[in-house]
């Protein structure tokens, strides 16, 4: 008698536990399917209403580029889905533009918002080639060409060039002139001084020299430690020695020392 409560209640509990997990196993198809209707539902809305549908396009951090060239670029895309638009066409449109070095595109969904974040290339130095000017900016970049001379951007004599294509790097000569060249403009901008600078010369690579604010010659010498020579010149000119009329000229190329002469 005892043995057969003991297999009656080993058949209820295995029913139990089989009836456990049917309930289990329903509830987790319910969830599943009701998670999929959600998620079709939100995809539904998303990529197939006009809920998300582009309304405004902001283009910031564009100063040489007009927001009006940048829109050209980006089609009609007002009143298209946000979230279903490529970015990379865009991108690549925008980048044509000589000045553009960059493009992060942001995607907004209340109010469906395109925002293009624009990083634009910094003009360092102006060369002349071909009877006219080209603006460069550090590495080498071509930003644009004019037949006059642009202002508030030094002019680099002595550069030897075979090709001058706009958005596209400078064609040096030499290339060994080309890597001290560039590395001596790029330690102007560090040094902060490159805005003051009217001209520079690199027509001797063993005495690089430049004019600052057309009152101090500088003779720089060649280009090693040329970033630990313009430490030196903005001291210099930074001291009590010297005030913001002195002209005449300083000297680097003396190891360790700025020498200025009236």
């Amino acid at each position: 008698m005892t043995a057969n409560k003991s297999i009656q209640s080993d058949i209820q509990q295995r029913h139990h536990k089989r009836r456990q997990q049917r309930l289990r196993e329903q509830k987790i198809r319910r969830c599943i399917f009701f998670t999929v209707l959600i998620a079709i539902a939100i995809i539904v809305v998303v990529f197939f209403t006009p809920i998300f549908n582009v309304k405004t396009i902001s283009v910031i951090g564009n100063q040489r580029v007009s927001t009006e060239q940048i829109l050209e670029k980006t089609g009609d895309i007002t009143g298209k889905n946000l979230f279903s638009m490529r970015k990379r066409p865009i991108e690549k449109g925008i980048l044509e533009f000589a000045y553009v070095d960059k493009v992060t595109i942001k995607k907004k969904p209340f109010p469906p918002t395109l925002i293009l974040e624009i990083k634009e290339c910094k003009p360092a130095v102006q060369v002349e080639y071909a009877e006219s000017f080209i603006a460069i900016d550090k590495t080498g970049k071509i930003l644009e060409k004019s037949m006059e001379r642009l202002e508030g951007m030094p002019i680099a004599d002595g550069i030897k060039i075979i090709s001058a294509n706009e958005g596209e790097a400078i064609g040096f000569k030499d290339d060994e002139a080309k890597k001290i060249i560039l590395g001596c403009i790029e330690a102007m901008e560090k040094a902060e001084i490159l805005e003051g600078i009217v001209n520079m010369s690199f027509a001797d690579m063993t005495n690089i020299t430049f004019n600052y604010q057309s009152r101090l010659d500088v003779i720089c010498g060649t280009h090693i430690d040329f970033q630990r020579k313009l430490a030196l010149f903005n001291e210099a000119i930074h001291s009590n020695n010297l005030t913001e009329n002195s002209r005449g000229t300083i000297n680097l190329s003396t190891t360790g020392k700025a020498i200025y002469r009236p």
